[in-house]
């Protein structure tokens, strides 16, 4: 397969959210599970609920992935707290869907297709996110990421 990628030294923050921003930016508040993963490019992805009921996945993707260091981290806690209190209860799983954790953040949607082994196609929707605000212990709002640079298409490319 032909491989479209940029090499890292010649990506910069315009290109990157170039390509990570296609549609309009939304701002919601996402419901986080401890689900995480890293994709094949670095990229966090985290299962999260929309309206306490829409299963997400939420890319923080690129430059952004590594500021979101203290999400994983809380998102442990928070996972260890629920099994210490599932342990207490007498409980052997951890239902890891109840564990959320509600955040703000703004950011672009993004369908995603799949084709299943009958032909038939089903889509799905993942959350790029670009900024995301959280509240820490001290009842202090933390801002992290940043607005997507979009440049006017007179602009040119980089």
């Amino acid at each position: 397969m032909h491989q479209n990628r940029r090499p890292a030294h010649e990506v910069t923050p315009a290109s990157e959210d170039a390509g990570l921003f296609q549609n309009a930016i939304s701002s919601l508040v996402v419901e986080l599970v401890p689900q995480t993963r890293r994709n094949d490019r670095g990229d966090l992805i985290i299962r999260g609920f929309v309206n306490s009921k829409y299963d997400v996945d939420v890319f923080f993707a690129g430059r952004r992935a590594k500021e979101a260091a203290p999400i994983e981290r809380h998102l442990k806690t928070l996972l260890s707290r629920a099994r210490t209190a599932a342990r207490a209860e007498g409980i052997a799983q951890t239902d890891t869907d109840r564990v959320r954790w509600p955040i703000r953040v703004e950011g672009a949607w993004r369908r995603r297709v799949q084709r299943d082994e009958w032909g038939w196609e089903t889509g799905t929707y993942h959350l790029v996110v670009s900024r995301w605000s959280i509240v820490d212990d001290n009842g202090v709002t933390n801002v992290f990421g940043a607005p997507p640079i979009i440049r006017a298409p007179s602009e040119g490319p980089d």
